[in-house]
């Protein structure tokens, strides 16, 4: 490939990744973690003061980078006027420094571009490493799987300190990678910049102390592995130093070469701020931060979370890819073990750092989203490149010479399988496309996606949220809806303290804000709500099943694939006169919430059993509620209307509405009364057969109230006369009974698989308990009603 082709297509590359980035960065409103970012980061370059640094778990150079140029904007309050300056109050700053700001995407674009840069030069060194090691084939096709996946551009286009950290560690390491693959003795200005990149990196994110002991080994591995090495021991120390005392110099002026006193500590120490950090972050570690994943929120989080986190949010071909340069290497490392053992410190620059991250990865408790792998993604497409550029050597033996992983032409085994070239060449091509695709397809809304292992970012949601998916990045987009709708107010669910009123919205806040209005969650008020997938879900919400009422239900729209809007009319949400609640023997959700959800304090309640049977309310077109536990089955002539999780992700409650009792109609009879409290009004017979249950279910009206204990029979009768089982019971204890309810008693008889043939009678009735006495009823024997016949056949 000639040089000045080379040069374009890598220049178009980066410009595209650019162009996208510049997409996101101007479409997306202020994230829920870029206000404090912004905001720390403009007060400490106004005020040079670093107390806001331990409260927000952060150091100080990434968010000084992106607030350099606010430091232009005139109109901006001066951090020490804000009322809580003085207790370090890390939310007032960022209200009134970002959130209350009336143009918010001037703030915003302002702040992105110098991390979209960062960006920028990210993909500039993972090209620049891959083409190192696989030639320039390599290191186009690494740029191209860089500049085109999704993760990569919403991230590079936020305000964080996940893209600086990310770029910094693979400078560090490629410096580093330049220092160990130098044939003359290593020089001492790449192992300073390298203790320069490494300090920088410290002062971009705390995560990246672990290129600490990643450098330290690769370093004593290439000096203990020198053929020239006499002084092993003098030598490894030098060159520790040479690095890590730059490194700490770096780390020290970044905090104006304070001196402090740390909380533990009993002599002040240097960049004292630093170590409050890492004290800050400990203790959050410790507690813990609210996650969901597949339907199960956490506190505490799980070792799977990041595994499926990459397997969902990591572009397909990518993963695809993977898979065949996981093969390559292994080829390589099988075929080629005495060029491994020379090129050990080699390996290692590129190797050894993702896979402790991404092994340390697994032991932490604070998962939040994918954003916290963005490190091994560079790694990732930098071996995706060199088995590209392998492939092309290898069939195209005049292209072979020395290569940074590779020994020299005349000694190379093929790393890969075997394989046809024009076939390789077709299948990398697709691959690269599709991840294009994937990119341009998913434009502006990069944050929110998710391959097709997850159904797509529409399907994103019952996986993973938060950063992953809705971090608060929609509010133009809600703006502009509603605007093509003429919709004028919405109720707004979201836990980014975000002010929607200056993009141009009237909104009312629902929980978790502490600025919402009254709100119940099970019967919202008509109107329209735009509730983020993150509290939709669980996390953050006040409680794991606020939203599940909304849960249950088709939103109208999804914005960005993250916002979730739905109209409510008072049809759909309609006031209850009554609600059942399971109860055997407690109930499945106590009354009180019931009635708090619902905004009833004087809702009518009724327990039952509900494996027994169920009540229906006295008014034909009365609406009630029956709350059950997942095994139980729905009442007839029920709808869904709300489900609830357990943080485990399981169904902990099922609620289903009925609208009243006009369906029952067709299996209602002619009424037998007797001297009772209840009236029988009809049965429903299910078919069984020998061996099986017989369940007919009994319905009867209340009357009056009873007076004393009573229980209602179900009996099976043999053609003998004999009766074969017996069921009774009461369903709705005689407390919870009103005159007119429509009670429904279930009555489960066992048939027994011998039994001989004839017809079997089905037979109901009451009869009251103290004393033992049956209710006399206008039939034949009058005592019992005949409920049906069964015949069993020889």
């Amino acid at each position: 490939m000639r040089r000045f082709l080379y040069r374009g297509l890598l220049l178009g590359l980066l410009l595209a990744y650019f162009a996208q980035g510049m997409c996101h960065a101007r479409h997306a409103s202020i994230t829920f973690d870029e206000g404090p970012h912004l905001a720390i980061g403009y007060t400490t370059l106004r005020t040079g003061d670093f107390r806001l640094q331990p409260v927000h778990i952060h150091p100080p150079l990434a968010n000084v980078l992106a607030a350099a140029p606010l430091l232009l904007q005139h109109d901006l309050p001066d951090p020490r006027a804000v009322d809580g300056w003085e207790i370090a109050s890390l939310s007032a700053v960022t209200d009134a420094v970002v959130w209350q700001y009336p143009h918010p995407a001037r703030l915003a674009t302002a702040g992105r571009i110098p991390i979209l840069w960062l960006g920028v030069l990210l993909g500039a060194l993972v090209a620049r490493w891959a083409r190192d090691i696989g030639g320039r084939r390599a290191g186009l096709f690494a740029l191209a799987l860089y500049a085109f996946d999704p993760n990569l551009i919403a991230h590079g286009s936020l305000i964080t300190t996940d893209m600086a950290a990310t770029c910094l560690s693979v400078a560090l390491l490629y410096v580093l990678y330049r220092a160990v693959t130098l044939r003359r003795r290593r020089p001492v200005w790449l192992l300073v910049g390298a203790g320069a990149l490494l300090g920088l990196a410290q002062l971009a994110k705390v995560s990246t102390l672990l290129l600490a002991p990643v450098v330290a080994l690769i370093l004593l591995v290439d000096v203990w592995r020198s053929p020239t090495g006499q002084h092993r021991i003098r030598d490894t120390l030098q060159t520790w130093l040479l690095v890590f005392l730059p490194a700490a110099l770096v780390v020290w002026a970044g905090y104006g070469f304070e001196i402090g006193q740390v909380s533990g500590m009993p002599l002040p120490l240097p960049a004292a701020t630093h170590v409050r950090i890492f004290q800050s972050l400990q203790q959050h570690y410790s507690l813990g931060h609210p996650t969901f994943l597949m339907g199960r929120v956490s506190e505490q989080g799980w070792w799977w979370y990041f595994p499926v986190a990459f397997a969902l949010k990591t572009p397909l071909p990518a993963l695809i890819l993977m898979l065949w340069a996981g093969l390559c290497a292994t080829f390589y490392i099988i075929r080629n073990p005495s060029n491994i053992k020379r090129q050990t410190s080699k390996w290692l620059t590129v190797g050894l750092f993702p896979l402790l991250y991404a092994g340390s990865a697994l032991f932490s408790t604070v998962n939040i989203g994918y954003r916290h792998l963005l490190p091994l993604l560079p790694f990732l497409y930098i071996a995706l490149g060199w088995a590209a550029g392998q492939l092309y050597l290898l069939n195209n033996p005049r292209k072979l010479g020395p290569v940074s992983f590779g020994p020299s032409a005349q000694n190379l085994r093929r790393p890969c399988p075997s394989t046809h070239f024009h076939v390789s060449r077709l299948v990398y091509s697709v691959l690269l496309f599709w991840q294009i695709a994937g990119a341009l397809l998913v434009s502006p809304h990069y944050l929110a996606f998710f391959n097709a292992l997850a159904g797509g970012p529409e399907g994103g949601y019952r996986y993973l949220v938060d950063s992953n998916l809705d971090w608060g990045q929609n509010l133009w987009d809600l703006r502009d809806w509603m605007a093509a709708q003429g919709e004028s107010h919405v109720y707004y669910a979201h836990y980014s303290p975000a002010r929607p009123q200056v993009y141009g919205l009237d909104v009312d806040f629902l929980p978790p804000d502490p600025r919402a209005v009254d709100f119940t969650p099970w019967a919202p008020a008509p109107g329209l709500y735009a509730i983020g997938a993150t509290v939709l879900q669980g996390p953050y919400a006040p409680q794991l099943n606020t939203y599940a009422w909304f849960r249950s239900r088709e939103p109208a729209a999804r914005l960005g694939h993250a916002l979730f809007l739905y109209r409510i009319t008072a049809e759909d949400a309609p006031p209850p006169a009554w609600a059942a609640i399971c109860a055997d023997p407690a109930p499945v959700i106590p009354p009180e919430t019931v009635r708090a959800n619902l905004g009833q304090p004087e809702l009518r309640v009724v327990l039952m059993d509900c494996a027994r049977g169920w009540p229906y309310p006295a008014d034909a077109q009365t609406i009630g509620l029956y709350y059950l536990p997942p095994t139980a089955a729905p009442p007839p002539g029920s709808m869904p209307v709300l489900q609830l999780r357990t943080p485990e992700g399981a169904t902990a409650l099922q609620a289903f509405r009925v609208g009243g009792t006009a369906f029952l109609v067709a299996e209602l009879g002619e009424p037998i009364s007797g001297d009772g409290p209840l009236t029988y009004l009809g049965s429903r017979v299910l078919p069984a057969r020998p061996g099986e249950t017989v369940e007919f279910w009994a319905y009867w009206r209340v009357e009056r109230n009873p007076d004393r204990l009573l229980s209602l029979m179900g009996h099976l009768v043999g053609p003998d006369g004999t009766v074969v089982a017996v069921d009774d019971g009461l369903g709705v204890p005689l407390e919870y009974w009103q005159q007119g309810d429509i009670l429904v008693q279930r009555h489960r008889l066992p048939l027994p698989a011998g039994a001989p043939p004839g017809t079997y009678a089905l037979r109901t009735g009451g009869y009251w308990l103290e004393p033992l006495q049956p209710w006399r009823v206008d039939t034949g024997d009058g005592q019992t009603i005949l409920v049906g016949e069964l015949t069993v056949e020889k």
